[in-house]
């Protein structure tokens, strides 16, 4: 019974040295300084071993795989070569002079702790915790948009390597937090909420590990309005032109003196002319505020204006085809008062219309180019192109009028020498009949 107590008692207190062994043993180990390096993938790290002991008679190194160390090197002194173990047996080379090893043609996967001890004393053993990284190669950096108003993001992406630190920068100074912000999960992408002017700058992306760094730049460039309300406004101005050039033809029209006057074919050729001027501007403001209600929302003005472009553009039509296929049933559409109001005051209405909300249109446009920094559209071309076209095609139905006008003036010129030739000869003829 005594022996059995003894025993037992004996058992504990062996388990309980072990665990103390154990326990020495981390804490030596956790002790023991521990040697940090970095290398490139294939590239070779040359790994010390211990200096501090003056007999040796054994060198053995040794890596971390989990929770094991497995041996990679035992070198006794005396022997012809080291013994060389898988998986680095070829790519070690061995120094026995000073027992470092070297260490070619890295792997990502040699990333791990490495250990040297000599003679077996594990309390002067050299570990040493290697780093292998990719460097780090040349940035890819864009933006998903760049239009005022509107989220955009700036995107850094590495191609190749091992990133360990992201780091954005607008025009060479760090970023104003309360504009930019970043996911915690996605540093490579820069987000904007909403593109304002003062975001426009130079944005770079650094990026770097311990052994590389790679920077790019990008240069954002805030653009103030859309494609389509690019659109809208080459449209805009164009339609102006040509209701300004097209009233100005019915004011001349209006304002003739009754003998001056231009009548007959010239009259209805202008007429066809102005008219077709004013369905072109309607047809264009028509288009114009579609694509405008499209990108901003709809408005109520511009919804009622269409409607009246509508009616403009199907009275403008009839008025021009009727004037250039049959004149004469002209008078047939006017034969009622309201008839007559309707049909001569569609033209002027239209061109008060388009030239109102033509010049409100390019007023908002203008108002929104300057929420960016982008260089703002050029209507110069536009409406020289436009004034050019519609004045050329009143200069030639002026030249064709003026033409006319002497070719008739001519004509009576020749009747009345014919006349006067006439009359002259009728006296000769009677004195020559007379006995």
């Amino acid at each position: 019974m005594l022996m059995c107590f003894f025993l037992e008692t004996l058992g504990k207190g062996c388990t309980f040295i072990a665990v103390l062994l154990v326990a020495f043993q981390w804490t030596s180990e956790a002790a023991r300084p521990l040697e940090r390096k970095t290398a490139a993938v294939g590239s070779s790290v040359l790994l010390s071993a211990p200096d501090n002991i003056k007999d040796i008679n054994f060198i053995q190194w040794e890596y971390l795989n989990g929770t094991t160390w497995d041996f990679i090197v035992q070198y006794y002194v005396g022997s012809q070569k080291p013994t060389l173990y898988a998986p680095y047996g070829d790519r070690v080379i061995f120094y026995s002079l000073n027992g470092s090893l070297l260490l070619e043609k890295l792997h990502e996967t040699d990333s791990r702790v490495y250990k040297a001890s000599i003679n077996l004393i594990e309390s002067e053993a050299r570990t040493t915790l290697l780093k292998v990284l990719r460097p780090v190669s040349q940035l890819q950096i864009w933006s998903n948009s760049s239009l005022a108003g509107s989220p955009i993001e700036l995107f850094c992406n590495v191609p190749e390597g091992t990133v360990e630190n992201i780091d954005w920068e607008k025009d060479g100074d760090p970023l104003p937090q309360e504009r930019y912000y970043l996911l915690s999960g996605s540093p490579s992408v820069l987000h904007i909420g909403k593109g304002e002017k003062s975001d426009c700058g130079s944005y770079s992306c650094n990026v770097s590990n311990e052994i590389s760094w790679q920077e790019s730049s990008l240069n954002l460039t805030i653009v103030s309005i859309s494609p389509s309300l690019e659109h809208v406004l080459k449209m805009s101005a164009v339609a102006l032109v040509f209701a300004l050039v097209s009233g100005m033809g019915f004011f001349f029209l209006c304002c003739q003196s009754g003998n001056q006057r231009i009548k007959k074919e010239t009259w209805r050729w202008m007429s066809v002319f102005l008219q077709g001027l004013v369905c072109v501007s309607s047809v264009l403001l028509f288009a114009a505020t579609v694509l405008w209600m499209q990108e901003e929302g709809p408005f109520a003005a511009f919804i009622l204006l269409d409607f009246l472009l509508v009616y403009v553009i199907i009275i403008m039509a009839l008025l021009s085809a009727t004037l250039v296929c049959q004149p004469a049933k002209l008078s047939g559409f006017k034969t009622k008062p309201w008839q007559r109001v309707i049909l001569d005051s569609a033209a002027p209405g239209a061109v008060i219309l388009v030239v109102l909300f033509a010049s409100l249109l390019l007023q908002k446009i203008s108002q929104l180019q300057e929420r960016g920094c982008s260089q703002t559209v050029d209507l110069t071309g536009y409406a020289v192109t436009s004034a050019v076209i519609s004045l050329l095609g009143l200069l030639t139905l002026f030249i064709w009028y003026h033409r006319r006008q002497g070719d008739q003036r001519e004509n009576k010129r020749h009747s009345k020498e014919e006349t006067d030739q006439e009359m002259q000869q009728e006296p000769e003829e009677d004195m020559l009949q007379q006995p």
